[in-house]
């Protein structure tokens, strides 16, 4: 509202209404206004909800800046990565963008060349443009030491995303690779196949790591020989799956199930099976891992590996607010749980 030159008063869109008038008309404390604006636990619904609505019917809407300096505390949290396509950081990202805002803070997010030389000016520029001092680090950044280094020089706390080694005063969130990976191998053992392949991911990436492990203990454990000729590298890419479903579909014992170590590259091998003339499932299964968009949009739909994306995202959320309140300075590690979620693209083992 203002005060125009014949004396009416004007709507402009902004409100004058003050922290005292949300609290007064809410029934509550200024205190627990405060509390609400700012994010405090052990705030109940009900005096949420009557806060909010006061705050929307008086069209109050708090100065960010402000409160990032009565706080001391950035509402922003920042995350970086460098492979845009990647099913798996588009659904991540979607994912922790919802859980920000249902923190009510907000995302900032930039493409990051980890390879190129001055990645350190790259990741400084972002800080300073930014001012956030919380980070999210997915793989393969989570586990830089030096980006490690530079941010806690910085004093940005991080949280990792699946790093392959606990790091002193950040938590971890990640699911057990190696475990999904077994049981997803056992589902192709349960089905009747021995002859089972796997197109392993980048080989920088722990997850590449992880999921071959689980791949060769459910072999071991079945009594299944490991064959070297049925283990190849996709690098996560589907353009490098392709040649690997040449390559293993052209051998003179090809297999018949293939584990893929992400659902883009399953979808290569579905597309290299259809084009050789193999029907999936009947002559080929084929099962991915992350559970992205595309696991339900080629035919038949992906068996594949359900990461727990929101529930990787609020927990990491929440342990940035835990570590700015608590201060905390030992790692931590939390395990969520996966799903294998099963569809048309495996199926019993041909029969010779």
């Amino acid at each position: 509202m203002s005060e125009s030159g014949n004396g009416r008063i004007e709507d402009t869109g902004f409100s004058m209404a003050t922290i005292t008038d949300v609290a007064e008309l809410a029934g509550v404390s200024v205190k627990t206004v405060s509390r609400v604006m700012n994010n405090y636990e052990h705030i109940s619904t009900k005096t949420l909800k009557k806060v909010e609505r006061a705050m929307a019917e008086l069209n109050y809407a708090p100065s960010s800046i402000a409160r990032q300096m009565r706080t001391g505390d950035s509402l922003s949290i920042g995350m970086i990565y460098g492979d845009p396509s990647s099913g798996y950081q588009a659904r991540l990202n979607h994912a922790v963008l919802k859980a920000c805002s249902d923190a009510r803070r907000y995302l900032a997010v930039e493409l990051f060349d980890e390879k190129n030389a001055d990645w350190q000016k790259q990741v400084e520029d972002f800080l300073d443009r930014t001012k956030v001092t919380n980070m999210i680090l997915v793989p393969p950044m989570c586990d830089s030491t030096d980006l490690h280094e530079l941010l806690t020089r910085r004093q940005v706390s991080f949280v990792l995303i699946s790093p392959s080694r606990p790091v002193p005063g950040a938590s971890s969130i990640a699911m057990d690779d190696r475990k999904a990976s077994r049981e997803m191998i056992n589902h192709f053992i349960g089905l009747g196949h021995k002859k089972i392949a796997h197109i392993a991911g980048h080989p920088d990436h722990v997850a590449t790591l992880l999921r071959r492990q689980g791949y060769e203990e459910a072999l071991q454990r079945a009594g299944i020989s490991l064959r070297e000729e049925y283990v190849v590298s996709g690098r996560f890419r589907f353009r490098y799956a392709l040649e690997c479903a040449e390559q293993l579909l052209s051998l003179d014992e090809p297999p018949t199930a293939i584990f893929v170590a992400n659902d883009e590259m399953a979808a290569a091998v579905v597309m290299t099976a259809n084009r050789l003339g193999l029907r999936v499932p009947e002559d080929l299964s084929v099962a991915g891992f992350d559970n992205t968009p595309i696991s339900q949009t080629i035919w038949p739909e992906l068996t594949t590996v359900a990461q727990p994306f929101a529930e990787i995202a609020k927990a990491a959320v929440e342990s940035m607010r835990t570590m700015k309140r608590t201060n905390n300075s030992v790692s931590e590690t939390l395990i969520l749980e996966h799903n294998i979620m099963i569809r048309a693209s495996t199926g019993p083992a041909p029969k010779a």
